[in-house]
């Protein structure tokens, strides 16, 4: 019987070039499988510019050298440009794939089939104001539905309908269990001296279903967020823009960063970070997506995809308005 035996290599002194990098992914598809695949998830949290750069030359050279090697990159980001820089050779190999966010029914219909599956209804307000505050991610609301859904359970009394304390409560223990690495940004931006202001200044600058916004769309938004805070005195519009620029400082989170072909644009770094953002302002009572819902007209309402932006807009339901889209007292809409 004959004895082998094997070496660990650390790849990392081993690949010093390009080259080098070709040649262990070819070897290393040439091993896994017959078509081999590789999934490169949430590439645009590299925020390095000539990082993401570096894997378009990556690209470009493994089509020279037709290395058996199917790439997947996934991220948010307006282009294939945006996300991997201009480097047409690389890119042409590539086919971009457009995953639209999710739909104001099909965030709702997550929240409705949860509860059909447990025998209990949900008011209409309620799984609406859910599919406004997860900001179209699964991922928010599946949370906010789960922990909803357990306050229910622990409730001492039968429940057959969700309530707004099932939901509130569920509410504040979807933020109490985010991962640290979503609190994290957030907490650093408003454990400030004036934190409120810095907080509300925050939540403004969620409160659009836009990706990218510009400082006054902002402050349109902030004014209609300090109208619901009664007591608190809103920033001139002068500190609320030096607030917003704080905001793409580390030592202020780092949350926010400029659009590098328009610096005039304003755009998260994390664009998960948007839900949690919501989900706080909600839990304070502030509602970014507007007022009331009217109850008699029809909810869903689509669009197609906005091509010149790159991403997704589905429009909201009738009585949710973003940015200066408001409804006045009188049911007219702001100017």
């Amino acid at each position: 019987m004959s004895a082998s035996e094997t070496t660990q290599t650390n790849l990392h002194d081993e690949i010093v070039s390009l080259a080098d990098a070709v040649e262990v992914l070819r070897e290393s598809a040439s091993l896994h499988s017959e078509r081999p695949i590789v999934v490169l998830d949430e590439f645009d949290r590299i925020a390095d510019a000539q990082e993401r750069a570096a894997f378009a030359d990556l690209l470009k050279h493994m089509g020279d050298k037709k290395v058996p090697l199917k790439l997947i990159f996934t991220g948010v980001g307006k282009s294939l440009d945006g996300l991997l820089g201009a480097h047409q050779s690389a890119i042409r190999q590539l086919e971009g794939i457009e995953l639209p966010k999710l739909s104001w029914d099909a965030r709702w219909g997550i929240v409705l089939a949860a509860a059909d599956a447990f025998g209990v209804s949900i008011d209409k307000e309620i799984y609406i104001r859910i599919a406004a505050v997860c900001d179209g991610y699964l991922y928010y609301a599946h949370f906010i539905t789960e922990k909803m859904l357990w306050c229910a359970f622990d409730d001492p009394k039968i429940v057959s309908q969700i309530e707004w304390d099932h939901y509130h409560t569920g509410l504040r223990g979807a933020i109490e269990s985010i991962s640290a690495e979503l609190k994290r940004p957030y907490q650093e931006a408003v454990n400030k001296r004036s934190s409120n202001e810095y907080e509300e200044v925050l939540w403004a600058t969620a409160d659009s279903e836009y990706l990218e916004r510009f400082m006054k769309a902002m402050y349109s938004s902030y004014e209609y967020i300090m109208g619901q805070r009664r007591n608190s005195v809103s920033l001139t519009y002068e500190k609320f823009c030096a607030r917003v620029r704080k905001l793409r400082d580390v030592s202020h989170g780092a949350i926010l960063i400029n659009d590098p072909a328009n610096p005039g644009l304003y755009t998260y770094r994390e664009k998960m970070l948007r839900g949690y953002v919501r989900m706080q302002a909600e839990a304070h009572g502030i509602e970014l997506a507007g007022e009331k819902i009217d109850q008699t007209v029809k909810q869903t309402m689509r669009v197609p995809s906005s091509v010149s932006r790159g991403y997704y807009t589905s429009k909201p339901p009738p009585g949710i308005h973003w940015e200066r889209e408001r409804r006045n007292g009188d049911g007219s809409e702001q100017e």
